[in-house]
């Protein structure tokens, strides 16, 4: 009966030392991510507030992304610091058909897909930057345009 009891107790005692061990463990969950700094800004498309997208902070070299929502030409939030690539999105939702997706053969259509209404030299091809500051205002106003720039002459 002894016997028992002890080896109750011991199990128990593995199970709050093995608890112990992932719980620490998960806690030094590698190194310190970048530092942030609050950052706000405007957006304008053709010279109107831009009403309703996002902002992404891009560092492509580290994988970086922040994103923030744009409401009425304004945005805000913490970004880390350094130069950033800022790329807008407008996601609009809509029915599969109004899409124009092509599906594979013999795929099922879904009822509704999320759709990337902005042009490509707003975003993946985007020229716009911010260098976010540790120190001091990081106030940014971005112009867009609908229509892409001039293709540069040669």
């Amino acid at each position: 009966m002894l016997y028992r009891r002890c080896d109750r107790y011991l199990s128990q005692l593995v199970l709050l030392l093995t608890l112990a061990a992932v719980a620490g463990g998960c806690s030094q969950g590698g190194p310190p991510g970048p530092k942030r700094h609050p950052v706000s800004g405007t957006v304008t498309m053709d010279g109107e507030p831009f009403r309703d997208g996002e902002a992404r902070f891009v560092t492509v070299s580290q994988g970086l992304i922040e994103a923030f929502p744009i409401k009425e030409g304004r945005f805000s939030g913490m970004a880390a610091g350094g130069d950033r690539r800022v790329e807008f999105y407008l996601i609009k939702e809509m029915t599969f058909a109004e899409s124009g997706y092509k599906l594979m053969p013999g795929e099922t259509p879904p009822t509704t897909v999320k759709v990337q209404k902005l042009p490509a030299h707003l975003n993946t091809e985007s020229t716009f930057t911010a260098t976010v500051a540790a120190e001091g205002k990081n106030e940014f106003t971005f112009e867009l345009s609908a229509q892409p720039p001039a293709a540069a002459k040669r």
